[in-house]
């Protein structure tokens, strides 16, 4: 059985609480969980609300983002982390997402250095709490966010980690259109810690802009398809946002979602 989840990114708007209840009225089994709607809500009311919910944690999302080069800044955001890894395991989560940050002022090579070094530091936590981290790239208009452009540099930049507990994540809106996306879905597979699913439309101008799965143009079928055969068994987070999701309204793009979830192994 393919796992999937819902977002709660997908509910933007809404508050923990109102996720949580209409998620299990309509049926979602397992939820991507926010950070910062669990720190809203407040972690031990957020947690007993989970557990009385009965909805499974597939990712905490999203961690991370390093000062790159700030020791201070480093320091910081690794205390941080750790922190997430610990919310992360007792929520229940498989993962946890991070981002590597950067600093514009370094190469990409020495923005590795750095990054390295900070999650090989997180990994004795991560080992710890049976947590996996999930590194995740970024679009060049995010920059910031992640010194890290495509998924294929993800996989590389994890693969020399070499830990079980640090694995990519596959954000298919940004990933769909790489070079050797199949050939790293086929032969890498195993790296890949998470998916992250979307839709978007050729031409859309903003990189959180996205759609209903089956709604935009991304071959999703063919991606999904292609790392079931290559053996991946993880889970599958609806992530959506953006103005069309705002203006449908959370009430029908969830249903539709999972429906169209559905219909992508038929």
């Amino acid at each position: 059985m393919r796992r999937y989840s819902i977002n709660q990114i997908t509910t933007l708007r809404w508050p923990f609480e109102r996720d949580l209840e209409f998620f299990v009225g309509v049926g979602v089994t397992s939820i991507g969980v926010s950070i910062s709607k669990v720190e809203e809500c407040g972690v031990g009311r957020a947690s007993l609300l989970l557990r009385n919910s009965g909805l499974r944690v597939s990712c905490l999302t999203s961690s991370g983002v390093f000062p790159l080069g700030d020791t201070r800044g480093e320091d910081l955001a690794l205390e941080q982390t750790e922190r997430h890894i610990e919310l992360a395991a007792e929520l229940g989560a498989d993962c946890l997402l991070v981002l590597p940050g950067n600093n514009v002022q370094l190469s990409w090579e020495e923005s590795a250095v750095h990054a390295k070094r900070l999650m090989a530091k997180l990994i004795p936590a991560a080992s710890a709490s049976r947590i996996r981290l999930a590194i995740e790239s970024a679009n060049p208009l995010q920059a910031e966010l992640s010194f890290l452009r495509s998924f294929d540099e993800s996989l590389d930049f994890v693969s020399e980690l070499n830990s079980p507990w640090v694995g990519a994540a596959l954000a298919v809106h940004e990933a769909w259109g790489e070079r050797r996306l199949y050939r790293n879905i086929r032969y890498r597979g195993e790296l890949i810690a998470t998916v992250q699913l979307s839709d978007v439309k050729l031409g859309t101008p903003s990189v959180s802009d996205r759609m209903v799965l089956g709604d935009g143009d991304v071959p999703l079928r063919r991606i999904c398809r292609a790392l079931s055969e290559s053996g991946y068994r993880g889970w599958y987070d609806i992530e959506l946002i953006g103005p069309k999701i705002e203006a449908e309204g959370y009430e029908t793009v969830v249903p539709r979602a999972m429906q169209r979830f559905e219909e992508l192994w038929v």
